[in-house]
C-alpha cells in the first residue's frame, strides 16, 4: 500500500514536471509564434533556452510549488509563484550577462517577460489546483486520519478533516465514555466514535492511519511511549492539537528557546518591516493614483446628485478605532439625513435616516470611497479590518475578548470579513465575532496577494451589488 506522504511526494513531482513543461512551452511559442519579436533573441535562441530552464529549475528550488498542497489558498498560490517569476529573470539576466556571449535583455523586455511567465503559471497552477481538489472530494488520494479526545479544538480540527476538499478521510475519534461527540461539518452527522482512550493501542495496530491528531493528554508517560512506538512502527505522522480554547483560531508560530521548543500564541507577518513597508507603498501608490485620476470625476457626480437630492454637507466624518487603539476622522460620503445618532446607532436594513441616493452609494460601496484620503495621509489601508465607531468599540471589546487585536492592524476600506459575508448590521454579539474571528485569521495570514484577492473580490461585489449593504 502506498502511504500518504509517498503519494504526496510523487504528486509533488508530477505537478513540478507540468510546472516545467507548463514554462518550456510558454517560452517556445513566443519565439516560434513571433508574438514578443520585442525580445531580439535571433539566432542565440538556444542558448537563451538552456539558460531559462537553469534559472527557473534552480528558482523553483528557493519557492517551491505549493498548489497541489491540502488546504492551499489562491493568494499562497499567486504569492509563490510571483516569486518564482521574479527570481527566474533575475537568475536569467544574471547568468546571461555572465556566463554567455548572448545580448542582456533590457529592462522592458524582462519585465513583459516575468509577466508571461507569471501569468501562464499561474493560470496553469491554479487550474491544477482546483482538478486536485475536485478528484479529492471524490475521495482520491485521501489522507486516514483519526483523532484522540474531543471538545472545541478537537471539533475544529474535524472541520478541516470532514471537508472533502482537503482530500482527508476521518476514521473517527478515541474519547472517555460520556465526553462530548465529533461532527462531520458538512453533513451534520456524528462521526464515530472508535472507542475509550485505551482502545486506540489496539486500533492503530489493526487498522492504517496516515494522521494521528492528539487534543488531550494521555494517562501516564509509559502509555505515551507505547502510542509513538506504534504510530512509527505503522508510519501515522502524529500532530499535536493545543487544548486551551482560547487560541482556537491563532496561527501559532513555533520558536526555539534555549534546549526547548514553545509555540507562540499567534503570529502577525505585518510585524516584519520588510511586509509593512510593501504594504504601505503600494496604499501610498495606488490611492495616490486613484485619487489624481478617477475621484475627480466620482466627486463632481456625487456633489451634484447630493446637493439636489439632500441638504446639509458632502461628506460626513467620523471618530472611528484605528491602528493600535488609536482614534482617526473616517471620511465618507455622506447617505444619511443629518441626525444626532450617527455616531452611535448603527444602519439597519431600511433605515429611515437614509436616502435613496445614499442607499445607491451604500449599495455600490461609492460611500466609502473618499477613504483613499485616509489611506494617503496613513490613518488606513486599502485592505484591513473595518474600522468601527468609538461606541462599538468600547461597548464590543468589554464582550469580546480578542475584539482588540483587530487594531493590530490599520484597517481598511475592504477586508477579508466584508468580503466573507460579515457586512452590514451586527444585530447580536455573535455576529461581532464572527466577524472579529475573520478579522483575526487575516491578520495571521496576511500577504500581498491575499490583498489583491480581496479587492478583486470587493470590486466583483460592488458591481454585482451586496444585499447586506444597507
Amino acid at each position: 500500500m502506498i502511504s500518504a506522504s509517498d503519494r504526496t511526494f510523487k504528486l509533488g513531482v508530477l505537478v513540478s514536471v507540468i510546472d516545467w513543461l507548463t514554462f518550456n512551452i510558454v517560452f517556445l511559442l513566443t519565439y516560434y509564434c513571433g508574438c514578443f519579436p520585442y525580445f531580439g533573441w535571433g539566432d542565440s535562441f538556444g542558448t537563451y533556452l538552456l539558460v531559462a530552464n537553469i534559472a527557473y529549475v534552480i528558482a523553483l528550488q528557493f519557492v517551491q510549488v505549493s498548489f497541489h498542497h491540502r488546504q492551499s489558498q489562491p493568494a499562497k498560490v499567486l504569492n509563490n509563484t510571483s516569486r518564482t517569476s521574479v527570481m527566474f529573470i533575475v537568475l536569467y539576466t544574471s547568468i546571461i550577462g555572465v556566463f554567455t556571449d548572448a545580448h542582456v535583455p533590457g529592462f522592458l523586455s524582462s519585465l513583459l517577460l516575468t509577466f508571461v511567465v507569471f501569468l501562464a503559471t499561474t493560470v496553469e497552477r491554479l487550474s491544477l489546483r482546483t482538478y486536485l481538489m475536485k478528484l479529492r472530494s471524490v475521495g482520491r488520494d485521501a489522507v486516514k486520519a483519526v483523532v484522540l479526545g474531543t471538545g472545541g479544538m478537537a471539533q475544529r480540527v474535524a472541520d478541516v478533516l470532514t471537508n472533502g476538499w482537503n482530500g482527508y478521510r476521518l476514521l473517527g475519534y478515541f474519547s472517555r465514555e460520556g465526553d462530548p461527540g465529533i461532527v462531520n461539518s458538512v453533513t451534520g452527522e456524528a462521526v464515530a466514535r472508535l472507542g475509550g482512550l485505551d482502545d486506540i493501542l489496539d486500533y492503530l495496530g489493526k487498522n492504517h492511519v496516515d494522521e494521528l491528531y492528539i487534543n488531550r493528554n494521555l494517562a501516564g508517560v509509559g502509555d505515551f511511549k507505547e502510542l509513538m512506538k506504534l504510530c512509527d512502527k505503522g508510519m501515522t505522522r502524529v500532530f499535536y492539537v493545543p487544548a486551551t480554547f482560547y487560541g482556537e483560531f491563532r496561527k501559532a508560530k513555533v520558536k526555539e528557546f534555549g534546549d526547548v521548543y514553545v509555540l507562540s500564541q499567534y503570529d502577525e507577518p505585518l510585524r516584519d518591516v520588510r511586509n509593512r513597508l510593501k504594504k504601505r507603498l503600494f496604499d501610498f501608490i495606488v490611492s495616490l493614483l486613484f485619487i489624481c485620476t478617477l475621484f475627480p470625476f466620482i466627486l463632481l457626480v456625487v456633489y451634484v446628485v447630493s446637493k439636489i437630492t439632500m441638504p446639509g454637507p458632502l461628506f460626513f466624518k467620523q471618530k472611528r478605532t484605528g491602528y493600535d487603539g488609536r482614534d482617526f476622522w473616517c471620511y465618507k460620503f455622506r447617505s444619511m439625513k443629518v441626525n444626532k445618532d450617527s455616531d452611535t446607532v448603527q444602519a439597519v436594513k431600511d433605515d429611515p435616516r437614509v436616502t435613496k441616493w445614499g442607499a445607491f452609494m451604500r449599495h455600490t460601496n461609492i460611500d466609502e470611497l473618499p477613504q483613499f484620503i485616509n489611506v494617503l495621509k496613513g490613518d488606513m489601508s486599502l485592505v484591513g479590518p473595518r474600522p468601527h465607531m468609538l461606541a462599538h468599540t468600547d461597548y464590543y471589546s468589554e464582550l469580546i475578548s480578542d475584539y482588540m487585536i483587530r487594531h493590530y492592524v490599520k484597517p481598511g476600506i475592504t477586508g477579508w470579513a466584508q468580503t466573507h459575508g460579515e457586512r452590514g448590521e451586527t444585530k447580536t454579539v455573535d455576529d461581532m465575532r464572527r466577524r472579529v474571528e475573520k478579522d483575526i485569521w487575516y491578520i495571521e495570514h496576511w500577504s500581498f496577494w491575499l490583498d489583491i484577492q480581496i479587492m478583486f473580490k470587493t470590486i466583483a461585489d460592488a458591481i454585482h451589488g451586496d444585499d447586506k449593504a444597507y
